[in-house]
This record gives C-alpha cells, sequence and structure tokens, in this order.
C-alpha cells in the first residue's frame, strides 16, 4: 500500500512527496519577516518544507532578523539580498534560478502570518481539482478581508500575499523563457492571467476554474494604525503603486493579446510610457480621470537608469547546513 511519508498529510502519497518550496519576498519588513518565518515552521509538515527568502531593496535590519528566525525555527533553506528593489523581479529570480526541485510552490508575502493548515488545504485544493494549476489562499484579516475572501470566490484569482503553484505549471513556464516584466506592481495578477490563459494568451482561452480558491486556507497580517505616520505614508505609497500598477495592467493587455506571454516586455514601466506614445489621444481620458495616475506617470518619464546587472544580482546571505 502507498502511504504518505512521515511530515506529510495522509492524502500525498509516496510517488508525490517532494519536498513543498516556500518563497518569501519582502522588501524592508524587520518588523513582520520573523514572525513570518516562526509561523512557517509551525505549519504541519513543516520539516519538509524548503524556504527560500528573497530579501529586495532592503535597507532595515530584515537580514539578521531573517537569519536568526531561520536558525531557530529549524526551517530548511536559504535567503537572498537583492540590492534592486522589485518583487516581479525576485520572483523572476526565484522561478528561473534558484528555486529547489518541489513538488509544490508557494508564494508567500513576507509580512504575512500563514495558518498552520494552509500549506496542506492548498496542496489538497490541488490534488482534488485536476484541471487547476494553481490554488489561492483567502485573507483573514483586515478591514476588506471579507469583500476580498467573496469576490475570489466568485472570480478567482490570486491573491499575492499567499498562493500555490503545480509543480508542472512552474516547469512549463520556465521552460517557456516567460518572465515578468521588471518593475511591474501587479505580478500576481500576471501570473493569475498565465494561470487562467494555461500559458497560452492568443490561443489558450479564459478558463477560471484553472485556478482553485481554498476558502480554508489563510494568512494575517498585523493591523496598521491610520494616525502613525509610517502607516500613513505607507498607505500613500500605496495608492501611488496602485495607481501606477493600473496603467501597467491597461499596457500589459495590449502586450499579451497582440504577442503573447513569451514575448512580455523588459521593463513594465517603458511598457507603459510606449503605450501612451503610440496613441496619446485615447489615453488621454484615462489620465484625466485618475489624478494618481498622472503622478504616477509623470513619476515613470523622471525615473533614472535602469538598474546596473551588479543591483539585480542575487547575494547568498545564509543557507542551512
Amino acid at each position: 500500500m502507498d502511504v504518505a511519508p512521515k511530515g506529510f498529510p495522509s492524502f500525498v502519497t509516496q510517488q508525490e512527496a517532494k519536498p513543498w518550496s516556500v518563497a518569501v519576498f519582502a522588501r524592508d519588513e524587520a518588523g513582520r519577516i520573523g514572525t513570518c518565518l516562526r509561523a512557517l515552521s509551525r505549519c504541519d509538515g513543516a520539516g519538509r518544507l524548503h524556504v527560500t527568502v528573497m530579501l529586495n531593496g532592503t535597507t532595515d535590519a530584515s537580514p539578521a532578523i531573517a537569519a536568526e528566525a531561520m536558525r531557530g525555527s529549524g526551517l530548511a533553506g536559504a535567503i537572498y539580498t537583492i540590492p534592486h528593489g522589485d518583487k516581479s523581479h525576485a520572483v523572476n529570480l526565484f522561478l528561473h534560478r534558484l528555486r529547489p526541485d518541489a513538488g509544490l510552490y508557494l508564494m508567500l508575502d513576507g509580512y504575512a502570518e500563514i495558518r498552520p493548515d494552509a500549506p496542506v488545504l492548498l496542496a489538497r485544493r490541488l490534488g482534488e481539482t485536476p484541471q487547476a494549476q494553481g490554488a489561492a489562499a483567502v485573507p483573514s484579516t483586515g478591514r476588506s478581508a471579507a469583500a476580498l475572501r467573496r469576490d475570489m470566490l466568485e472570480h478567482p484569482g490570486l491573491h499575492g500575499s499567499l498562493f500555490a503553484l503545480r509543480d508542472t505549471f512552474v516547469e512549463r513556464l520556465v521552460q517557456a523563457g516567460i518572465r515578468l516584466p521588471r518593475g511591474l506592481y501587479r505580478g500576481d495578477g500576471l501570473l493569475g492571467s498565465m494561470l487562467m490563459h494555461d500559458l497560452d494568451a492568443l490561443g489558450g482561452g479564459w478558463v477560471a476554474s484553472r485556478i482553485a480558491v481554498e476558502p480554508d486556507a489563510s494568512w494575517a497580517t498585523a493591523p496598521g494604525h491610520p494616525l502613525r505616520w509610517r502607516d500613513l505614508r505607507r498607505h500613500g505609497r500605496r495608492l501611488l503603486q496602485q495607481a501606477r500598477g493600473r496603467l501597467q495592467t491597461a499596457a500589459l493587455r495590449a502586450a499579451i493579446y497582440s504577442g503573447g506571454f513569451a514575448n512580455l516586455p523588459e521593463d513594465a514601466d517603458r511598457m507603459v510610457l510606449n503605450w501612451i506614445a503610440e496613441d496619446p489621444d485615447a489615453r488621454r481620458p484615462r489620465l484625466q480621470r485618475d489624478p494618481f495616475a498622472r503622478l504616477a506617470l509623470a513619476r515613470m518619464r523622471q525615473a533614472g537608469p535602469a538598474p546596473s546587472a551588479a543591483e539585480l544580482e542575487p547575494l547568498l546571505l545564509w543557507e542551512s547546513a
């Protein structure tokens, strides 16, 4: 009889028992990265997790805190620092260069505290839904958590804080040479589109069942303080980034449905500038009704030179024995 190996839930058979890989993405999350990693160590089957921490553009004490949390909790894995602060670039590095061989790939933000049963629930949902290429978790805290949970169940999609990708999907994505544009704000949204289209934007159709939403798999975040300057500043940055993301998404649609995922541009902001330049009169109404988008566009136009090769290179900070 084919039974589950020690440390795995009963529905996982010996033949499926590769380690599960968790990629943790963080930038200046010294206040939360330790909590995030310790929560992973308390997950069901945590002894079989391999954790890759991707610290991109971090300038605070996150590297030391992450290393101490990994050592103290006994997690296996590695910590990388990347001088350039860009999650989409960090995702590309993980998928194409740094990921271990695994049976499941979990993507987690470094400010999130995963629920102990979330990895098992996501894996089970993929096991029960053969057509799904990814599985999404839902939030359990925050003012908009209930609304977002309902929306995800009605309209399946990925939330960047926690989701899982099937190993065969990741392998096909890498073999096709598909990468997220550098500087893309909503990288999880683009990955969700790749899942829905099964990596074929021109002929794969849009099939919602290729993403399975698991309502019992969840994560929590620390509440913000609306009157605290740090949180007000973070909220302001988020509003600006969301406007930048709206422009990028509009330009992405044009790129995807003309050339497919394999022909995505290297730089997301440059893609927006080119998209606007192609037909400025058609794009002007969108900018006129979105003041944050106008501000985001002005910043794109004032951006400095592209990051150097050294700034894009990952540096290994710590690795388990």
